[in-house]
């Protein structure tokens, strides 16, 4: 019989107290460090899984203020660029912006449009997958040479991903509480605040996670969810009827036909599905767009 432990409380605390450190001195800027000393918040899925004792994926960071989301999002980014210009290769050129409702957001702009035409920019996720891939593999140029630790190896709009199993998370910035405001299930609020090396990890979510149950909290992205909620059911867990009516309802309000709520909806899912689905629903006009048509787009893209 295979049985698995859970890390205790100190034990998780030492992990990500140590994964922060190693991470935070691979920075070469005083101010970038001490923002992210103070305002870095790791919750989500690395520590339900170190309760559960199973393998940490990647660890998930966010953080407490604006200003600290964009610093971190600008060093990665300038890094990058800096990098790419000195290599003579300018096929992409990542920028750091506010979007609407002041969030923080990564925009990818084409190196090669003209100078008259320089605010054409793009969001990674709607990059065809080659374009995607051509992105991905300019991160990792010489990567067998360099090895160096916490390198980005992708952004998106959203996200940079490091390696060594870190994510910065720039999204969604603020306390906890207000973090999970934007987390659909129960079990991933447990957090270890870096500020003050405090685990904390509330009694929902433990019971949660001992029964392997979701426990739908309400998200502002209800079809992702359901996505996430087909990959944990094939992980063993499960779901009441009445939770997954919780998603259902949240969807029902949704006009999925119009195609900016869509795409904002399929946000978190893999981009090359993602892709094909936004793509094929473009340039449909919204009259012609209908749950039959998009059963039909669906099925063969995910099937």
């Amino acid at each position: 019989m295979d049985i698995r432990y859970g890390r205790k409380r100190n034990g998780i605390v030492r992990q990500l107290r140590g994964k922060l450190d190693e991470w935070v001195d691979s920075i070469d800027d005083e101010e970038v460090q001490k923002a992210l000393r103070k305002d870095t918040i790791v919750t989500g899925g690395a520590i339900a899984s170190m309760l559960l004792g199973e393998k940490v994926n990647d660890y998930d960071l966010y953080f407490r203020t604006k200003e600290t989301t964009k610093l971190v999002a600008q060093y990665y980014v300038d890094k990058f660029n800096a990098r790419r210009a000195l290599e003579s290769v300018n096929d992409y050129k990542p920028e750091v912006r506010e979007l609407d409702g002041g969030r923080i957001g990564i925009w990818l702009q084409s190196a090669g449009v003209a100078a008259e035409e320089q605010e054409h920019y793009s969001y990674f996720e709607t990059l065809d997958p080659q374009q995607a891939e051509d992105f991905a593999e300019s991160l990792l140029q010489r990567e067998e040479e360099e090895k160096e630790p916490y390198r980005p190896v992708f952004m998106s709009e959203n996200a940079i991903t490091l390696s060594d199993k870190v994510q910065l998370v720039i999204r969604f910035y603020g306390e906890p509480d207000e973090i999970h405001d934007n987390y659909d299930f129960l079990h991933a609020t447990c957090y270890y605040d870096y500020s003050d090396n405090h685990l904390e990890l509330p009694a929902a979510a433990l019971e949660c996670l001992l029964s392997r149950t979701l426990v739908y909290r309400g998200s502002l992205y209800p079809v992702a969810s359901i996505f996430r909620m087909k990959k944990f059911i094939e992980r063993g867990w499960r779901i009441t009827a009445g939770q997954q009516l919780k998603i259902m309802w949240q969807i029902s309000a949704l006009d999925l036909g119009q195609y900016d709520v869509l795409r904002e909806q399929l946000t978190g899912v893999d981009m090359a599905y993602m892709y094909q689905l936004i793509e094929a629903l473009k340039d449909v006009e919204y009259d012609k767009i209908n749950s039959a048509y998009v059963a039909k787009i669906i099925d063969k893209i995910f099937e």
